[in-house]
């Protein structure tokens, strides 16, 4: 009997991942342990091997694909063995065949929420199925992000994925059936404009002077206040809608915003519209700092601390602060404030590959060597492109540090649902005047905090940086308590 293989689950939260490549063609012989293609989610890359020897009879889905975990991906079997009973031509198990595959994905797939347990014995028809989903809107986080920040309803788009279950693919599906829109259309879009069926601005995309005309077409009495609603607040000198690829200077080149880059992009997008993000600065004396990790650095290897650099000494001393600021270790879900009494610590990792966010479990419970080595460990596999996945979520509170690349202040986006991201500056000189009028110097590092200020308080976020402040100005002495 051929053998089905489906897409793997990697961590609790990942609920589908994109086939970056495949590594075999549809009639190559492959043994069980043979890597067929490489998948990626929104934090990992990894190989799903064959699983059993003989010759791949068909490969479900192409490259670029953005399949659900548990579905089907390729057959293998016998040459010329009939894999159609088994999976249907679109790639879903076969209705009324029960496979390996189906097996697993009804053991695996968690049930939708409200819904009926099936009687023993009965499906529900695939048409069915999408039409309750659609019906009810259940979809998975990703693409209700994704339509969220599209301005486009759940309502009517069948989905594909398990039970039905609108997934991102589906939400990409039907932003192919409407013209591409610029920035600002994307706004009007999102409070709830009619999206036109066609568009002028550059490459075909649909622009605000669209959406007016498609208003003015279906109710002449709108166009006014949408015309004064698209247009002001995008004015900009010398810069007029429906530009063409000659008011382009030169010649340009265009990459595509995909796979993880554009997980990221939809996510701080996101962010920026499900928050009220106020970013508040400061900075704190690091004489003390700097000599402590002097001392760190030059100390016996067997102690293990010659590893401690400035940005862990900042985050193992936030994590000590956020003791005091409960809604700032805290998540916004459903409209009430989850605090917590124990830090998450997610740490913001430039990879290859792009942002990823590991968390330190139980961070206000680890001394500084097992904090700096923790730390190390989480970014290390980050980089290399082979992190826990379920070590990538769960974080009550974020550092992001720029201090090295110099960046003296900058405005952190929080990573949804927290209250509290904080940045880390650079260290740099500042003048100072001592009472006697002399003029002097010091070494200062920079703190940008960004809280969601529908539930921190401006008086919060700067207590918080002042304690974090005389935290670091004594770190010497208060690293002993």
């Amino acid at each position: 009997m051929a053998h089905v293989v489906i897409m793997p689950r990697q961590g609790n939260t990942v609920e589908s991942c994109v086939i970056v490549g495949w590594k075999v063609a549809e009639g190559q012989a492959v043994a069980a342990s043979q890597p067929i293609c490489e998948v990626e989610t929104d934090k990992a890359s990894f190989e799903v091997p064959a699983g059993a020897d003989g010759v791949v009879l068909k490969i479900l889905h192409p490259e670029g694909d953005d399949v659900p975990v548990l579905q089907p991906i390729a057959v293998i079997g016998k040459s010329g063995e009939d894999w159609a009973s088994l999976v249907g031509k679109d790639g879903a198990p076969a209705a009324g065949a029960p496979s390996e595959a189906q097996a697993r994905l009804e053991m695996s797939a968690p049930a939708a929420e409200g819904s009926a347990p099936a009687s023993a014995g009965t499906n529900p028809p695939a048409a069915q199925a999408e039409a309750g989903a659609a019906a009810v809107g259940f979809a998975s986080p990703r693409a209700r992000n994704l339509a969220a920040g599209e301005g486009l309803p759940l309502a009517g788009i069948p989905g594909s994925g398990p039970g039905g279950r609108i997934i991102e693919r589906d939400i990409k599906a039907a932003l192919g059936k409407r013209p591409e829109l610029t920035a600002a259309a994307r706004v009007l879009a999102t409070k709830g404009a009619a999206v036109p069926g066609a568009g002028t601005a550059f490459g075909g995309r649909a622009g605000v002077a669209d959406f007016a005309a498609a208003a003015a077409a279906a109710a002449p009495a709108a166009v006014s206040a949408v015309t004064a609603a698209t247009t002001a607040p995008f004015a900009v000198a010398g810069v007029t809608g429906g530009a063409g690829d000659a008011d382009f200077p030169g010649p340009y080149a265009e990459t595509p915003i995909k796979s993880i880059r554009k997980i990221i992009a939809d996510r701080m997008m996101h962010s920026l519209q499900a928050s009220a993000q106020l970013t508040f600065n400061a900075s704190a004396p690091a004489e003390r700092l700097l000599s402590m990790r002097n001392r760190l650095k030059n100390s016996d290897p067997a102690l293990g601390l010659s590893g401690v650099t400035i940005g862990d000494l900042v985050a193992f001393a936030a994590t000590r602060v956020l003791a005091k600021y409960p809604r700032i270790n805290a998540h916004v879900v459903d409209g009430a404030v989850r605090s917590f009494g124990r830090v998450h610590l997610g740490l913001a990792v430039d990879t290859p590959r792009g942002l990823m966010v590991p968390v330190i479990r139980g961070a206000e419970s680890l001394s500084l060597r097992a904090f700096s080595e923790r730390s190390k460990k989480l970014a290390g596999d980050c980089v290399a492109g082979s992190p826990n996945p379920d070590l990538l979520s769960g974080s009550t509170f974020t550092v992001t540090n720029l201090g090295a690349f110099g960046i003296e202040s900058f405005t952190p986006i929080l990573n949804e649902p927290e209250t509290g991201i904080l940045g880390v500056d650079a260290i740099v000189p500042r003048p100072t005047i001592s009472k006697d009028g002399t003029v002097g110097a010091e070494m200062r590092i920079g703190f940008s905090l960004t809280v969601d200020h529908r539930v921190v308080d401006g008086a919060d976020a700067a207590r918080f940086l002042k304690d974090l402040g005389d935290y670091i100005a004594n770190i010497d002495i208060v690293m002993l308590v």
